[in-house]
């Protein structure tokens, strides 16, 4: 039997090396993927056997008492129509929300099955059209396609992340395709969603296509101004997005299920101020409001360093989008898990990036670490009308992201940037 396991193993390492690059980044990312999967079921398994309480033990998910909240509320909003932001809650921009307001005739089940359906096809496809060729590629599109966390988070929340998800899917697409000024529309779609899709920005600068980048800064200023008057937004939507953006910012609430950067000094803070209940808040919260402007300014400057080394040092494009993603998704105060669905895009970038690159297998395991549950720890801080609940991707994730940030950017040199500063400009002037 040993003998016989040896062979096995032996024959599929032989056939990985008969593989191209391309296909052994994809072959060793959905294997992971897969592995994180099963890991995370069994330890469901185990607490379950256990007999231990179901939430958070036996689900990687967020508290199934209120599945699809996110949509039902999003569905409330839009039953407003134009007089939407009279009420305290949307904290999506005009435009976006005039788009939801079909909602408000539908029934809402199917809706949110509907758009769930149509994101799950959307992702699956993305996937095999980007995906290099393989050996039963359906097979592992849907490894890539059912095995992701953010994907199952998005779908439980009923998160119109899922929709953010299929515009910027489409800008990439059209962007790869060299359709830029299709691809300058799907992004100030995207921006009028939700803000930070807009650091793709820097791609239209980077590559010099500078008529695109202004078209789409049209573009996103007519979107915005369009929903803005036709809503009479006007100082209700300040006041909701600066309500949302309290609640996130301060309240410990804000950690559970996010991977932003900000977590790896405010986790710490809360687990050492004794976490507990609304009682015990007030210095956690003062210590949020305390380091909330230097963490700003600290990851503004991280950002124009990526600015400046995707624009003057011009890496690889799945390198530029997956710098750019990264920050997208971690420098905010607060980025639930949804949001790791935007790094699907450069993933499937680095997989058909022709040739082999350097640590290819340890960028591979790296990014597939932060698509699966991470239940392997959990603990509810706060039992109120849902649990608070913090597991090891509170604090892994951000991690991560850190470790990939300095790792992609591991070449860089100022020799480096002054020849690509000079070669940008000149070739501008020109």
């Amino acid at each position: 039997m040993a003998q016989y396991k040896g062979f096995m193993f032996k024959s599929l390492i032989q056939r990985y090396r008969t593989l191209s690059p391309a296909q052994q980044r994809t072959v060793v990312f959905c294997g992971v993927l897969l592995a994180g999967m099963l890991a995370a079921l069994a330890v469901m398994a185990i607490n379950l056997l256990l007999q231990r309480a179901y939430y958070p033990a036996v689900t990687f998910l967020f508290d199934p008492r209120y599945r699809f909240e996110d949509f039902y509320d999003v569905a409330a909003f839009a039953s407003s129509g134009l007089n939407v932001y009279a009420q305290t809650g949307p904290n999506y921009f005009p435009f976006f929300m005039l788009l939801l307001l079909p909602l408000k005739y539908l029934p809402v089940q199917a809706a949110l099955w509907g758009v769930s359906g149509f994101f799950v096809a959307f992702y699956a496809w993305l996937a095999y059209h980007l995906m290099p060729a393989l050996p039963c590629k359906p097979a592992w599109v849907g490894v890539f396609t059912a095995c992701s966390f953010p994907l199952f988070f998005a779908l439980d929340r009923g998160n119109v992340e899922m929709l953010l998800f299929i515009v910027c899917g489409l800008f990439i697409y059209c962007y790869q395709k060299g359709r830029l000024k299709t691809a300058g529309l799907w992004l100030a779609l995207a921006i009028n969603m939700k803000l930070y899709p807009a650091v793709f920005l820097v791609l239209f600068a980077a590559d010099k296509k500078y008529r695109e980048l202004l078209l789409t800064l049209c573009l996103t200023v007519g979107f915005f101004a369009l929903g803005y008057f036709i809503t009479d937004a006007n100082q209700h939507l300040l006041h909701n997005l600066e309500a949302f953006a309290a609640f996130n910012h301060y309240l410990p609430f804000g950690l559970q299920f996010s991977h932003s950067l900000m977590n790896i000094v405010r986790v710490p803070a809360f687990i050492s101020l004794n976490g507990g209940g609304p009682s015990l808040w007030g210095p956690f919260m003062q210590f949020s409001a305390e380091i909330s402007l230097p963490y700003m300014l600290f990851v503004l400057a991280v950002f124009a360093f990526i600015c400046l080394y995707v624009v003057f040092l011009r890496p690889p494009r799945w390198k530029a989008v997956l710098l750019l993603t990264l920050a997208e998704i971690g420098f905010p105060f607060v980025s639930y898990d949804y949001t790791l669905l935007h790094l699907t895009l450069p993933v499937l970038l680095l997989f058909a990036a022709p040739g082999r690159l350097p640590r290819q297998t340890t960028l591979c395991v790296l990014l597939a670490l932060l698509f699966i549950p991470m239940n392997f720890w959990s603990h509810t801080y706060y039992r109120y009308f849902y649990n608070m609940v913090l597991n090891a991707g509170t604090l892994v994730r951000p991690l991560l992201i850190v470790f990939l940030l300095a790792m992609l950017m591991s070449d860089f040199t100022w020799v480096k940037l002054k020849q690509g500063w000079n070669r940008y400009f000149r070739s501008a002037c020109h």
